[in-house]
């Protein structure tokens, strides 16, 4: 028969006591444990955004600028410098509107692997509306109007990477556009231009009418009941 002593089943108890105190926090980190009311970790993984914008040039400039290019200028350099702004403005502004949003559902933000991820697609293209050009004060007045329309598409992953829940979205359907002004002088150079002011107004609208949409897919609860369901 095996004899146990107060000694060993003390022992044996503060061992028992230790291994579930140090496995605890792990299964805690990525929001496994704690019940059924905690709050899952969430990884927000870098947006695939494809995005189209208008030349920055206006009307009465265009043909300057196609003589420069003819002379060695480079109008593709210019469109590739104007996406990547873009693309910068709208990367940051999604970013930072979901990281509030989660902030507000208390929703833990990992760096590396959660128990769930949120993944976001966007493809869109932001086109320049002419409305009337005149002239005023001796300098042309164009003004017009910036839209934005595009694919917006989410997905929500488990940690074994199985698609949870998604969602896609039409932006034209969010019907978004901003006015946009720009005078220029006789010989085609630029006194005032609110074009890029307009199109990141845009993209930051569109952004807040996306997240407005989806939040309700994206509350804590929803968040829970889809690992538990």
């Amino acid at each position: 028969m095996t004899k146990f002593t107060k000694h060993g089943l003390l022992l044996t108890g503060l061992l028992l006591f230790s291994t579930a105190s140090a496995a605890q926090p792990q299964g805690r980190f990525l929001g496994f444990g704690g019940g059924d009311d905690e709050n899952p970790s969430l990884k927000i993984r870098p947006a695939e955004i494809a995005i189209d914008v208008p030349m920055p040039v206006n009307s009465a400039s265009l043909a300057i600028l196609l003589a420069q290019a003819g002379d060695g200028g480079n109008l593709s350099s210019m469109k590739q410098a104007a996406l990547r702004k873009y693309h910068s403005h709208l990367e940051a502004e999604l970013n930072a509107r979901l990281q509030a949003f989660f902030a507000d559902e208390e929703i833990p933000l990992v760096e590396r692997e959660g128990l769930l991820s949120l993944r976001n697609q966007l493809q869109v293209t932001v086109v320049k509306h002419f409305s009337d050009l005149q002239s005023v004060d001796g300098l042309d007045l164009e003004r017009g109007t910036v839209e934005v329309s595009g694919k917006f598409h989410y997905e929500l992953r488990s940690f074994h990477d199985h698609v949870l829940s998604e969602r896609s979205l039409d932006l034209a359907d969010l019907r978004i556009r901003e006015k946009y002004r720009v005078k220029t002088a006789g010989d085609g150079s630029t006194v005032e231009d609110s074009t890029e002011e307009a199109i990141k107004l845009a993209l930051s609208e569109m952004v807040d009418e996306i997240v407005d949409e989806i939040e309700d897919d994206l509350e804590a609860d929803e968040l829970r009941d889809l690992l538990s369901g």
